[in-house]
């Protein structure tokens, strides 16, 4: 199973790239998430792929729409403040079902670490649960994103958020 990752460029028809886009924007993602998205999927449906790997992007995506599912019922609960990343994460690891689904995307145990899949995997988790409620990073004084630590957690450090106002 390999985790690397492959870059290419590719012309898109506009009218094409346009309604991607809109459709990006309406599940809360950026164009090229909807796009490496649907690429994994061809790639799977092919039938083609290790089968190892399939599982592990089949597990991360189911993953993924449960953290975006989890992160929309927060927000609406009024649970939201900078640190709603690891608010989420706290209320996934809570869940047996969601904790045992996010252990088989990342291979291992939830609180675990250096996990090869673990950290990419949060970090995509952390800007789906931000994009998911039309969240913004936190900056300081440099403009630069704010970060937190934490220890005992399923993640060891995330951006604090802050309301757009959208």
């Amino acid at each position: 199973m390999t985790t690397e990752t492959e870059k290419f460029t590719v012309n898109v028809n506009k009218d094409a790239m346009n309604a991607v886009r809109a459709e990006a924007q309406d599940k809360g993602v950026e164009a090229s998430a909807l796009i490496q998205r649907a690429i994994h999927q061809l790639a799977i449906d092919t039938g083609r792929m290790d089968p190892a790997t399939s599982a592990m992007l089949k597990a991360q995506y189911e993953i993924i729409d449960e953290f975006v599912g989890l992160s929309k019922r927060l927000f609406h609960e009024g649970r939201f403040d900078e640190h709603f990343v690891l608010t989420v994460f706290k209320a996934a690891i809570e869940s047996p079902k969601l904790r045992a689904r996010y252990e088989r995307a990342i291979g291992g145990d939830a609180f675990a670490v250096k996990l090869p899949g673990k950290t990419p995997l949060n970090m995509y988790l952390g800007w789906y649960i931000k994009n998911a409620i039309g969240a913004e990073p936190k900056l300081d004084a440099n403009n630069q994103p704010v970060r937190a630590q934490v220890r005992g957690e399923p993640i060891q450090s995330y951006t604090l958020l802050r309301s757009s106002g959208r």
